[in-house]
C-alpha cells in the first residue's frame, strides 16, 4: 500500500483530481483550519528520543510569506512517505513533523510533534496550526528550532538521521538566553546561530538540508533572497542549499533528498523513478507521468547531487527488527 491513495486515511487520489490553478486540494483548505496551537506540541519542558535507525525530522516554515506552499506540503506528504516506504529508500524510520514561525510575533511560532511511524504521520500534521503569521523582518525562527533538536533529542540507534527544513527567510544570527529559557525552559546561554548549525551537523553526521523557496520581499531588516541564500550556504554549506524551482516541484524535490542522501538511488536512478511513477505521488491511479519540463526542474535543482556520497548505502529488507526494549516518544525533560 505504500505511496497508495490509501497511505493516509485521506486519499491522495483526491489531491490529484482536486487540485487546480491555486496549487492545493479542497481538502487542504477544508482541514487547515485550526484557530490556535495546540498546546501538547509546545517544546517547553519536554525531550524526544527516537529509537528508529533513520530519524527524520521535517521542519517547514508555516508563515504567510510562504503562500500557498505550506497546503501544498500537506497535500503532497503522503505521497512522498508512501514513496519512501514502497521504494524502500529508508527502511526503519520515523519521523519528526516540526512547523517554524517567529518567536518575536507569532502565537505558535515553535511546534513539534513526536517521532512517529510514517504511516502515522497524518494524525500530527493535522494538529499544526497553520499560522501565517510571521514579523515580516525577512528573518524566521530556524535557529530556536535547530537549538531544540540540538539539545532535546535523543537518537541512540541513529545511523543515518537527517534534518530537513524548507523555508524562505533568513534566520536570527543570535539565540539569546532569555529567549531559550521562554521557549524551552531549563538553564541556557546565549549563543549564535552559527555555533547552532555546526553542532547540528555533526549530531545529524552532515545531514543537514533546506530546500530554499525563493523569498519575494525585502525585509525590515534588509534581508533580500541573495543574502539570505549566502547566510543560509555559509551556516550549511553551498551543497547543503537546494533551490526550489516552483512549488508544485515541492514532493518530487523532497523525495529526492531522501532518496539520494539515504544511498538508495543515485540522481539519475531517482530521475527514472520519477519517469515511471504516476503524476502526483499517488499509485492507484491512471498512469499519468510527469512532464519533461518538471523533471527537467527537478533534476536542475538536486544537481549538487550528481556525485554525492552517501554515508551508508542501505541494503536491509524493510522488515529488519529494530532494537528491542524501548519505544520513540518524548518525556518530561529535568533540564
Amino acid at each position: 500500500m505504500g505511496g497508495s491513495g490509501s497511505y493516509y486515511d485521506r486519499d491522495v487520489t483526491a489531491t490529484v483530481k482536486t487540485t487546480g490553478a491555486k496549487g492545493y486540494s479542497d481538502d487542504a483548505e477544508r482541514t487547515l483550519t485550526q484557530h490556535s496551537m495546540d498546546p501538547a506540541l509546545l517544546p517547553k519542558g519536554w525531550r524526544l528520543e527516537c529509537v528508529a535507525r533513520n530519524p527524520l525530522v521535517y521542519c517547514f516554515d508555516i508563515t504567510g510569506s510562504m503562500g500557498t506552499l505550506p497546503k501544498i506540503i500537506w497535500d503532497k506528504w503522503p505521497g512522498v512517505v508512501g514513496q519512501i516506504e514502497a521504494r524502500n529508500y529508508l527502511p526503519d524510520a520515523e519521523m519528526s513533523i516540526t512547523a517554524v514561525g517567529d518567536t518575536r510575533s507569532d502565537h505558535s511560532p515553535l511546534q513539534v510533534c513526536d517521532f512517529d511511524s510514517l504511516r502515522n504521520l497524518d494524525r500530527w500534521l493535522k494538529r499544526v496550526h497553520f499560522e501565517e503569521g510571521g514579523g515580516g523582518q525577512g528573518s524566521e525562527s530556524y535557529e530556536m528550532i535547530a537549538y531544540y533538536y540540538l539539545h532535546y533529542l535523543d537518537m541512540p540507534h541513529a545511523e543515518l538521521p537527517i534534518f530537513l527544513m524548507t523555508g524562505d527567510e533568513a534566520c536570527v544570527e543570535t539565540l539569546h538566553a532569555d529567549d531559550l529559557r521562554r521557549h524551552f525552559g531549563g538553564d541556557h546561554e546565549s549563543t549564535t546561530a552559527e555555533a547552532v548549525f555546526t553542532a547540528l551537523l555533526k549530531k545529524f553526521k552532515g545531514n543537514v538540508f533546506r530546500i530554499h523557496r525563493p523569498y519575494q520581499g525585502h525585509g525590515h531588516e534588509g534581508w533580500t533572497n541573495t543574502k539570505i541564500i549566502a547566510q543560509w550556504e555559509r551556516l550549511l554549506g553551498k551543497e547543503r542549499v537546494i533551490h526550489l524551482p516552483e512549488d508544485r516541484a515541492i514532493g518530487d524535490v523532497t523525495l529526492g533528498l531522501y532518496a539520494i542522501v539515504s544511498g538508495a538511488r543515485t540522481l539519475a536512478q531517482y530521475i527514472e523513478d520519477m519517469r515511471t511513477r504516476p503524476l502526483g505521488l499517488a499509485e492507484d491511479v491512471t498512469f499519468e507521468r510527469q512532464s519533461d519540463e518538471r523533471i527537467r526542474t527537478v533534476k536542475q535543482a538536486l544537481a549538487s547531487f550528481s556525485s554525492y556520497e552517501p554515508l551508508k548505502r542501505y541494503k536491509r529488507s524493510k522488515t529488519e527488527a529494530r532494537p528491542s526494549g524501548s519505544t520513540s516518544g518524548r518525556q518530561r525533560s529535568t533540564v
